[in-house]
């Protein structure tokens, strides 16, 4: 029987417009439910909206670039895949501490692990979702699926929950949590789908 064909190499990964362009738009829509819960449905601020979902662009293209060095780097689609998550959450709470504020010293009660997860989602969903590897199929229709949930459950909370209090409670918890599973359901998807194959062939 013949051998499977093995995954390219990194250089599948080369950097493209196109692939920069949607890299880019899925990475924010990715955040755009977590920061409408924050900036639209807690404050009423369409305008922060806005300016996050612009920073977030100008973030995910250094993303880009990041993430095609690594995999071009690392021969290991496995460790490459983690290691761009684990840089994205730690570039991520940079953000949250020096530029927003929500350092553990100087907002204690900001959840650390929530951002964190955020942070880590919108740099792995777009990596996913633009990679066109057959074996990732299955793992970007769970990724859809939980995305239509989420805003579901976000937009019932808002209609059904009666006062603000509530309200604000539900939307904190729902982007911690929800952010929080989504990062899980990428993380586990990726390695269990990865064929062995492609690992041995990069090692």
């Amino acid at each position: 029987m013949e051998d499977p064909k093995p995954l390219s190499p990194p250089r599948r990964f080369a950097p493209t417009v196109g692939h920069w362009l949607r890299f880019v738009i899925i990475g924010v829509l990715t955040a755009a439910v977590g920061e409408w819960q924050f900036s639209v449905l807690i404050r009423g601020d369409w305008a922060n909206l806005l300016g996050s979902m612009l920073f977030n662009a100008i973030y995910l293209t250094g993303a880009f670039v990041v993430t095609r060095f690594i995999f071009r780097l690392v021969a290991r689609r496995d460790i490459a895949f983690l290691l761009c998550a684990g840089l994205a959450a730690v570039g991520g709470l940079w953000v949250e501490w020096f530029l927003i504020g929500n350092s553990p010293w100087g907002n204690p009660d900001a959840s650390q692990w929530g951002m964190a997860a955020y942070w880590a989602c919108l740099v792995v969903v777009p990596l996913i979702i633009i990679d066109r590897e057959a074996w990732l199929r299955s793992l970007k229709g769970r990724i859809v699926l939980y995305a239509l949930l989420y805003t579901a459950l976000a937009v019932l909370g808002q209609v059904l929950i009666p006062t603000d209090e509530w309200r604000y409670a539900f939307h904190i918890w729902l982007v911690i949590v929800g952010y929080s599973g989504l990062i899980a359901v990428c993380v586990a998807g990726y390695l269990r789908g990865v064929p062995r194959h492609v690992v041995d062939y990069l090692t």
